[in-house]
């Protein structure tokens, strides 16, 4: 039998040498993975539980999201299916759920475009009770939207469709629109972390400034605002500026708003009133 600290420090090394940003983080993820509770120090590790870190390991080194090798992630607190084909969710935009919760409730209507997983959308659903609608285009992402709205039972109805249609849903208003639709720049693309090169490129690629989606959506579902209603979305950290111009040129009045690592995360709009 092999120790829990002994191959807590194998898997370390294994991942520092692969160039792993936190090799002792995702080390001792992928032992609470595999063993459970018995991994902590001192204790022997069974047989299975080494044999699927072992397998766990080998993938990650070549690379591939340890979400995507779990097969699941948190967020909020809440937990969401990801891989292949999916995005998978980040905590910066769990800040999207803050505002969320301080602009609507019980009794509002949201709605989410390019949902993937569903953790805006069904995150707000659970946090604020209100009504949730989830647009997504993509076969393999819609598949995980409707999975992590079953496993959260979350009152979120997903719509298969382009996130840019802005007549869907007839003459519906909603209180909140949200989005992380993809905003990475072309020069961004070419230079992605080995990890992120094995996300989706349709989740990510924002055209050749980024902006090509929100040019898009912001215009096309701005008039879908009930009276008091809010438009939030989540940006790249340089592109503040460039976004709220574009909802000004929507008739919204916007505001930018730092992540709480400091840096321009959300702009949040809404009509002067």
């Amino acid at each position: 039998m092999v120790r829990y600290s002994e191959k807590l420090n194998e898997i370390k090394q294994t991942l520092a040498s692969a160039g792993v940003f936190d090799p002792a983080f995702e080390a001792r993820e992928i032992l609470w993975e595999y063993a459970g509770c018995a991994a902590f120090p001192g204790s022997e590790l069974p047989a299975e539980a080494i044999a699927a870190a072992d397998s766990a390991v080998s993938r990650r080194v070549k690379g591939e999201p340890l979400q995507y090798i779990f097969g699941r992630w948190e967020f909020y607190g809440y937990p969401f299916y990801v891989g292949e084909g999916v995005l998978i969710p980040r905590p910066e935009t769990e800040l999207l759920v803050d505002i969320a919760a301080g602009l609507i409730g019980r009794g509002s209507v949201m709605l989410d475009l390019c949902s993937g997983t569903g953790c805006i959308p069904v995150s707000i659903a659970l946090k604020t009770g209100a009504k949730c609608y989830a647009v997504e285009l993509y076969d393999a992402a819609f598949s995980y939207l409707g999975r992590n709205i079953a496993m959260n039972g979350a009152d979120v109805t997903a719509v298969q469709a382009d996130a840019c249609d802005g007549t869907l849903f007839g003459e519906m208003k909603f209180d909140l629109i949200t989005s992380n639709p993809p905003y990475l720049t072309e020069n961004e693309m070419c230079s992605l972390m080995r990890e992120v090169a094995f996300e989706p490129e349709t989740a990510l690629a924002g055209g050749d400034d980024g902006l090509y989606f929100y040019r898009r959506i912001i215009p096309s579902w701005s008039v879908r605002l009930a009276e008091g209603g809010a438009f939030a979305v989540e940006i790249g950290e340089t592109q503040g500026e460039a976004v709220a111009e574009i909802m000004r040129s929507a008739g919204l009045k916007p505001r930018i708003i730092k992540d709480y690592s400091g840096l321009d995360r959300v702009v949040l709009g809404s009509h002067d009133t």
